[in-house]
């Protein structure tokens, strides 16, 4: 059983991307932050973005098994007529 449901997954990865708008860069425009006025650990802006990019992977994945399992059994159910 998953701890999380699909809307609250999506719910926190959209929490992650609205908390500061350089997170939700590169999601929206495809880049990365290259410029930041008070400075910051890029290594820890990097780890929470590809944290988040795998994060919304996943839940792509989960979403595209699930499309499939589904087809599955419509499709069982059909060669069980």
């Amino acid at each position: 059983m998953p701890i999380a449901t699909r809307p609250e997954k999506q719910q926190v990865i959209q929490a992650m991307k609205d908390s500061n708008k350089k997170y939700a860069k590169p999601f929206e425009k495809g880049k990365m932050s290259t410029f930041s006025i008070m400075g910051g650990n890029w290594e820890e802006y990097a780890a929470i973005v590809m944290d988040m990019v795998t994060a919304d992977t996943l839940l792509e994945v989960d979403e595209k098994l699930e499309r499939l399992n589904t087809n599955i059994e419509k499709l069982i159910a059909v060669l069980q007529k």
